[in-house]
């Protein structure tokens, strides 16, 4: 046992002052009167030894308690483990996550620790340090920032940063990033760590994972927009909305098991007047809602831009079936006087391919494809370019006799397949297939169609699977697929098939780079972001067809933020940004894991509460043992209520 406070101990001289009463007030004599002297021996004898104890018992009470109060006064403790190194140095966490409720709690995490350290601050303002993640000091009652942009908390930095710390106390809500990531730090004994999680319980959490865009081949213009779904905890329901520019376009509600994964569409369509590009979607559900808002953006809908290159009058059917102007810009060129410098401003290009492809227009075509573009071959009845076709990826072309137009049916298209994907609605029952005379036959690539012996009608192929090859040609002498119903569809997936603006575009907190196409952007063009009032103007670089924004990584946060043109103010688009999926998907670490976790770790401390009490409690212990004044109070109360006793009970 050790003493704070030994100078208590002069106080011991009052025991004096019991001894004194004893020995004079209780040696007073009474008189009493007996009728019968018989009896006055054995009286006085009798009530001599009955005095004589409780006097003795009554000292010795007075004497305890001024002793038990002494020693509470002198404030006597144990040393305690604790007391090998003393909390000197708090970190604390600002990520995203901490944005969200501990366990019984009304306020946030990221509140709750902040208010600790205040107290913390006023209870021990000489020997504590406070820090956050990025190792930036803290000052009492400092305004919080919540740091989405970063997700890793990097302990063995800051203990680097703060040479002079003995012990670190770590106020986070512990998903199990932060401490997976520092595990090599946790394991350095020659380091002390106190953990306070927030969570008894693990809490629920989902989050959107991923979203696409479904472009519909009817002709309609309509697409849907997929939504996937994961979930971390119990099973329930989760309402799913979609707003467009905060106005509220379409709601969904899904069942989600733990750990599971949906997908939920929305129809949406962009040719609106009153649709902007910004979006977002709202999930309700879970017990942590820091991740339940996704922002993101649609490009403004262009129309494809089709070319249609033939050496003489071209098929009229191919204009038709591009003729809806909202959707499609067509335009029919003759092969030969083509200025195939411009070839790559289209998203299409179809060639109707007979004898007479000269040298630059094979390569220029060869090119277009190997960028990923699409192009469409297909044959004429005098058609001899095989060279050409190997050259883009079909193997051993060959010419069918041409006097044999005998029509051999078409195989019903493989629904399985992801070409004829959102193609063909409800076609439960086989329907009939048109008919083609072969004229062209190949050994590789995939089968969009097929012929029923097994040879290809549609063939695709390229490193990017944007290279079509029809195996008859369009005269009606070959064959009907120009007068059946499944002829637009087909070429209204491989129109559509080429159009990559069709994606949304999302970007999260913790990408160093955002990369936009520089078509959208004028040549020489300096940009800034704006969110509300505020301004950044980022690095800008550019790189071939992109323009790179390397994002202020301290400034920045999640939400929508329009790119301006700095000279002429000009909106250029929508930059979409969120928290990193990271801080949704790793779960968190709960009291009992933890304790479990580091049961044989004796430098990592779990404090079983979460409040500020855990916190003072041990802190009090590292500076000054296990307090045993309480206990000596306790006892000097009871010896005073002994004393009581004495002189009741006792005659």
């Amino acid at each position: 046992m050790n003493i704070t406070n030994p100078n208590a101990f002069w106080l011991l001289f009052l025991i004096i002052i019991p001894i004194l009463i004893h020995l004079f007030q209780f040696r007073k004599y009474k008189s009493l009167k007996f009728s019968n002297l018989f009896f006055l021996s054995e009286v006085n004898e009798e009530q001599k030894r009955s005095r004589k104890l409780k006097h003795i018992l009554i000292l010795i009470s007075r004497i305890l308690l001024i002793l038990f109060l002494v020693l509470s006064i002198a404030k006597p403790f144990w040393k305690s483990e604790a007391m090998n190194s003393e909390v000197n140095l708090l970190v604390l966490d600002q990520s995203a996550s901490n944005t969200a409720y501990a366990e019984g709690s009304s306020s946030p995490i990221i509140e709750e620790n902040m208010s600790y350290i205040n107290q913390l601050f006023e209870s021990y303002p000489q020997s504590l340090k406070a820090v956050n993640q990025s190792g930036n000091s803290l000052e009492a009652y400092q305004e919080i920032e919540i740091a989405e942009n970063e997700v890793t908390l990097n302990l063995e930095r800051i203990i680097k940063e703060n040479q002079s710390s003995e012990k670190l106390l770590l106020l986070s809500d512990f998903q199990k990033s932060v401490i997976d990531n520092n595990t090599s730090t946790f394991s350095d004994s020659s380091k002390g760590f106190v953990l306070m999680p927030p969570y008894q319980q693990k809490p629920n959490n989902i989050w959107v994972d991923s979203l696409w865009v479904v472009q519909m081949d009817d002709g309609s213009g309509n697409e849907e927009l997929k939504v996937q779904i994961s979930s971390l905890g119990e099973s329930g329901d989760i309402n799913i909305a979609l707003e467009n520019d905060e106005q509220l376009i379409g709601t969904q509600q899904l069942f989600l098991e733990n750990k599971g994964k949906k997908t939920v569409s929305f129809p949406i369509k962009r040719f609106s007047s009153d649709m902007s590009s910004s979006f977002r979607i709202q999930l309700e559900a879970g017990d942590l809602d820091f991740d339940n808002t996704f922002y993101f953006s649609l490009p403004e809908r262009s129309k494809l831009k089709i070319l249609l290159l033939a050496e003489s009058k071209s098929n009229t059917l191919l204009s038709t079936v591009f003729e809806n102007d909202e959707l499609f810009t067509f335009r029919s060129e003759s092969l030969n006087n083509f200025a195939f410098q411009d070839l790559d401003e289209y998203d299409l290009v179809i060639v109707e391919l007979g004898n007479q492809l000269n040298n630059f227009a094979s390569g220029a075509l060869k090119t277009y494809a190997a960028k990923g573009n699409n192009l469409v071959v297909i044959p004429k009845t005098n058609f001899d370019q095989y060279i050409f076709l190997e050259d883009l990826g079909f193997s051993n072309v060959s010419n069918i006799s041409r006097q044999d137009k005998t029509p051999v049916r078409l195989q019903s298209p493989d629904l399985q397949n992801p070409f004829f994907r959102n193609v063909f609605n409800n076609m439960n029952e086989a329907i009939s297939m048109p008919e083609a005379a072969l004229y062209l036959k190949w050994n590789s690539g995939q089968k969009i169609l097929s012929f029923i012996n097994g040879y290809p009608f549609l063939g695709l192929t390229g490193i990017n699977e944007n290279i079509f090859l029809f195996a008859s040609p369009f005269d009606q002498s070959y064959t009907n697929f120009t007068q059946h119903g499944i002829f637009l569809p087909v070429f209204y997936k491989i129109a559509f098939s080429g159009k990559k603006e069709n994606q949304t575009q999302y970007f999260f907190l913790n990408q160093d780079v955002i990369e936009l196409s520089k078509s959208d952007i004028p040549e020489g063009t300096v940009v800034k972001l704006q969110q509300g009032e505020q301004e950044l103007v980022p690095d800008q670089r550019i790189s071939g067809n992109e323009m790179r924004l390397i994002l202020p990584q301290e400034d920045i946060k999640s939400g929508f933020y329009s790119i301006i043109n700095t000279k002429t103010e000009e909106k250029l688009g929508v930059l979409a940004l969120n928290i990193p999926k990271k801080e949704s998907e790793t779960g968190y670490y709960t009291t009992a894991e933890l304790q479990s976790l580091f049961q044989d770790q004796e430098n990592v401390v779990i404090l079983d509460g979460y409040d500020f009490s855990s916190i003072k409690d041990y802190i009090d212990e590292t500076k000054n043992g296990f307090p045993l004044w309480k206990y000596f109070l306790v006892l000097a109360l009871l010896s005073l209520l002994a004393e009581v006793l004495i002189i009741r009970l006792l005659k």
